[in-house]
C-alpha cells in the first residue's frame, strides 16, 4: 500500500511540473480581476470583473509573451471551430475560452466603454512563418451601431512585421450572414464567409479576413482565413489570434488618479 501511495504521489508532482512547464492553470482561479493586467504572470483563464456593473465573466489572458497583460478574444489555430456563425452567437460569444473562441461583441464594448486600448494581432502561416501588428485606439461601440470598431484616426497609428491590413476596417459595423452591415452590394458576410467589421469585401494588400474558412488551401470566392500583406489568399493563415490591453498611458493616468483618492488628494 505504501509503494502504491508512493507511486501515486510522484505521478502527481510529475504531472503538476509538466503542466506548469507547458504554461497551463492547474486549478480555476475563483478570483476576480479588474484586467488581465491585474491577474496573475501565469497565462491561463481568469474571471474578469468591470467597474460599470456588467456581470463578472472569464477570458483567457496572455502573460508570458509580447509582454504580458493580454486579453485574448479571438484564438484560432486548428479550425475545430466554426466561425461563419449568426449574430446572435457573434454578440454573446462562441466556442471554448482556453482553446478555440470569439469573446463576444458585448463583451468588446463593454471592456473597452471607458478605457483606450491596444489591439495585438498575431498571425502565423502553415509554413511557421509568424508577425504581429498592433493599433492603437481600439474601442468596440454598442449594439445600435452595430458594434462599429474603433481605431486610431492617426495616420501610422499601428505598427509590427505583418504590416497593415485591418485600419482599413476602423468606423466600420460588424456584419454576420444574417444581419449584412456592410457598404458593398455584394453581402461581404456570405461572400467571404465570416462575420468581421467588412467594408467592401475586397481582396487587396490592405484587407483581410481572420475569421473567414479554416482551411490549408487556397479558397475562392474571398473565403478562407488571410491577411492582405502577409500572402493574402494565396498564403492561408493557420494561426491567428487578437488581444487587447489598455494603452499604457491610459493604465499610467488611472494609477496616478487611484493613487490621489487613496491619498485624498
Amino acid at each position: 500500500m505504501a509503494t502504491s501511495h508512493l507511486i501515486a504521489s510522484l505521478f502527481v508532482i510529475q504531472l503538476t511540473t509538466q503542466c506548469y512547464r507547458f504554461g497551463a492553470v492547474l486549478a480555476f482561479d475563483t478570483r476576480q480581476y479588474k484586467s488581465c493586467a491585474e491577474a496573475p504572470s501565469q497565462s491561463g483563464v481568469y474571471t474578469i470583473t468591470l467597474e460599470n456593473g456588467f456581470p463578472p465573466f472569464r477570458v483567457y489572458c496572455e502573460q508570458q509573451k509580447y509582454g504580458g497583460g493580454w486579453l485574448v478574444f479571438q484564438n484560432r489555430y486548428d479550425g475545430s471551430v466554426n466561425f461563419n456563425r449568426s449574430w446572435d452567437l457573434y454578440r454573446n460569444g462562441f466556442g471554448n475560452i482556453e482553446e478555440e473562441h470569439w469573446l463576444g461583441l458585448e463583451k468588446l464594448h463593454q471592456i473597452t466603454l471607458n478605457q483606450e486600448h491596444d489591439l495585438l494581432i498575431v498571425i502565423e502561416n502553415f509554413t511557421d512563418f509568424s508577425a504581429h501588428e498592433i493599433y492603437s485606439g481600439f474601442r468596440v461601440e454598442d449594439s445600435s451601431s452595430n458594434y462599429t470598431l474603433r481605431l486610431s484616426n492617426m495616420d501610422n497609428s499601428y505598427q509590427g512585421t505583418a504590416r497593415d491590413s485591418f485600419w482599413v476596417y476602423r468606423n466600420e459595423q460588424f456584419s454576420t450572414y444574417d444581419r449584412i452591415n456592410d457598404k458593398s452590394i455584394l453581402d461581404c458576410s456570405v461572400l467571404t464567409g465570416s462575420g468581421y467589421w467588412h467594408y467592401d469585401c475586397g481582396i487587396g494588400y490592405k484587407r483581410s479576413n481572420l475569421n473567414g474558412e479554416y482551411s490549408r488551401s487556397v479558397l475562392g470566392d474571398r473565403r478562407g482565413i488571410w491577411w492582405g500583406a502577409f500572402g493574402g489568399q494565396q498564403f492561408p493563415l493557420r494561426k491567428t489570434k487578437m488581444m487587447i490591453k489598455v494603452h499604457e498611458t491610459t493604465r499610467a493616468m488611472q494609477d496616478l488618479n487611484q493613487i490621489k483618492i487613496n491619498n485624498n488628494l
